[in-house]
């Protein structure tokens, strides 16, 4: 009893610090898995007609709690939108990824927008944040496996830099795009395709 009695809030903070350790872990794993898997051909897509804003809420869902820890606003702007026809868990992979990191790189008092416009046979869904954003030179590294841009705020938060490789791959999969923009300082887009059940 090293903190003091059973039930002290030292050991309920110790309890939540080796609880997200865990997940975060869980995370690093399965993406690498994921990423063994469709660098070796491995990885099949369940193709079906999927509602976006359905794959949207759940991910928002699972984001929520580390939203409101951080002070920053989910604001989804998806709207009604026509069916993909896309791998469910893909779908909801790439966007919890996306949502994550928006979450991550946002100060305290920032929002994230969420955003889905349909054209010419494709969805384009975009997760734009107010986060610090990415100096121009450093663009080119993201969507690679094991790459992460440095800064003060990124070291707060030690990751692989797989999350965004897995979901640019899961993306190419289904034949469409996943594009960042950027401005230091201001905030960070995310936009990424997917193509319409109707037209495919």
């Amino acid at each position: 009893q090293l903190f003091g009695p059973l039930g002290a809030p030292k050991y309920d903070e110790y309890a939540t610090d080796i609880k997200a350790s865990g997940e975060h872990l869980l995370d690093v794993i399965n993406d690498i898995l994921d990423m063994s898997k469709i660098e070796a051909g491995r990885l099949t897509l369940e193709l079906e007609h999927l509602d976006v804003a359905d794959a949207v809420r759940d991910a928002l869902r699972l984001v929520a709690g580390r939203a409101d820890i951080a002070q920053v606003r989910l604001n989804n702007e998806i709207g009604v939108q026509p069916p993909v026809l896309a791998d469910k868990r893909a779908v909801k992979q790439v966007l919890l990824n996306l949502l994550s990191n928006a979450v991550k790189f946002t100060e305290t008092g920032g929002e994230v927008n969420i955003t889905a416009e349909a054209s010419g046979g494709w969805l384009k869904v975009a997760v734009a944040d107010t986060g610090i954003g990415i100096p121009a030179a450093h663009l080119s590294k993201l969507g690679k496996p094991f790459e992460q841009v440095e800064s003060q705020h990124s070291k707060k938060h030690k990751g692989t830099g797989l999350g965004l490789a897995l979901s640019r791959s899961l993306v190419e999969m289904h034949e469409g795009v996943l594009t960042i923009e950027s401005d230091e300082g201001v905030g960070t887009t995310v936009t990424f395709t997917l193509p319409l059940a109707a037209t495919h």
